[in-house]
């Protein structure tokens, strides 16, 4: 087959398949406004950065000077400010049950009195244990309140013995300790969690609107008219059939970065160029792996289950919730099996981090290698497209 001829079937496809994009809701739907609904949902939802603002309950059992300005110090932290005070343990305890509450301070009748004769005191922070990351901020708002109130209270003492303020700093913290995050200061979900969920539409977008551009084709049997628009060409079929919801697609990853990078603020301290192109192959791998289902299975209804399932997955395995480090040896090269994991290792690399370029190079030749997925079965799928007992498959 010459050049023109082969050209001139992709653009006939091309032609074919907006047409199709036009006339079916189902597909404009699949394709564009779901994704798109979903992202603006995810630019709202992720617009407060940090998180803070946890509800605890604290149990005063003290009432004293000193309990109530400890009380105050915990209030006064981003992550704790909201603090009902209640009467007793078994209030707090159904407040914790009722879900209106992440944890519960107890602080004891003694407090004060303890304080005062120098033998020291106990205020104890009960958690759900429900939720890792709420509880943790929560935990992590208490400590500091708690810490620098029970530094104030060593360093009043100190002072009132005669110590000059440095040298009861150098007693009370002999050992100074700092914490410094380099890539992320600002513990920003904005940075970090939203890219996640983000990059998994666009994922899910391209695997599923690739299987249902296919698969209809087999389900009302029209595959055969596909492959004689592209003048006999599967590859130019293939081709002229992708450019369409590629281009929509591209559109909503645009969409992505001027939310990530316009709207939030993101850093980018990488390549640009990098970044672009590894989301270029993040998006051809998908839309292979979409093809390589379809050509296994036949099926429409069996392809889209398999192909948002495997999407889905990827967030799982891909260590941005539960580090791939920490995972079991059997389960780690599981995660290697997704082109998202090593798109999300680019974004890292490039956008958070600072990476120098070639260092993503080979998440791009990971991804890239997904794209040969399809070329294993381009005989079968030449087959079940022109196969009338492979049509009409739900």
């Amino acid at each position: 087959m010459t050049a023109r001829r082969f050209l001139s079937g992709v653009v006939a496809v091309v032609k074919r398949e907006i047409g199709r994009i036009a006339s079916s809701g189902e597909y404009r739907a699949a394709i564009l406004w779901l994704p798109l609904g979903v992202i603006l949902f995810f630019a709202i939802f992720f617009s407060q950065e940090v998180v803070g603002a946890l509800p605890v309950a604290v149990v005063d059992e003290d009432n004293s000077s000193l309990s109530r300005k400890l009380v105050t110090m915990i209030r006064a932290t981003h992550q704790t400010s909201l603090v009902e005070e209640v009467a007793d343990m078994a209030s707090a305890r159904r407040m914790v049950l009722q879900g209106r509450v992440v944890g519960v301070v107890e602080i004891p009748d003694d407090f004060a009195r303890n304080i005062l004769s120098g033998s020291g005191a106990e205020v104890v922070f009960y958690d759900s244990g429900a939720n890792i990351s709420t509880n943790s901020l929560s935990a992590k708002g208490v400590h500091t309140a708690i810490t620098s109130f029970g530094t104030g209270v060593a360093l009043q003492r100190a002072e009132m013995e005669g110590v000059v303020a440095d040298e009861a700093m150098a007693q009370v913290m002999p050992i100074g300790f700092s914490t410094y995050g380099l890539f992320n200061p600002w513990l920003n979900y904005a940075y970090y969690v939203a890219p996640c969920f983000l990059v998994m539409i666009l994922i899910i977008a391209a695997m599923l609107s690739t299987i249902y551009a296919v698969g209809t084709e087999l389900r009302y049997g029209t595959s055969v008219e596909w492959l004689r628009s592209a003048n006999g060409s599967l590859v130019g079929a293939l081709f002229g059939k992708l450019v369409p919801s590629t281009l929509v697609i591209s559109l909503l990853a645009l969409i992505v970065g001027v939310v990530m990078f316009g709207l939030y603020g993101a850093p980018m301290q990488g390549s640009w160029v990098v970044l672009i192109v590894g989301m270029g192959a993040l998006i051809l791998a998908y839309q292979s792996v979409a093809l390589f289902v379809v050509a296994v299975t036949a099926s429409l209804r069996l392809s889209l289950s398999l192909g948002g399932g495997y999407s889905v997955l990827a967030f799982t395995f891909s260590g941005i919730t539960f580090p791939t480090m920490a995972m079991l040896s059997v389960v780690q090269p599981f995660t290697m099996l997704f082109p998202y994991t090593y798109f999300m290792q680019l974004y890292i690399d490039q956008a958070v981090r600072g990476s120098v370029w070639w260092l993503s190079m080979q998440d791009i030749a990971a991804m890239l290698l997904f794209c040969l997925l399809p070329l294993l079965l381009l005989g079968r799928l030449k087959k079940i497209s022109v196969t009338r007992k492979f049509w009409g498959r739900l």
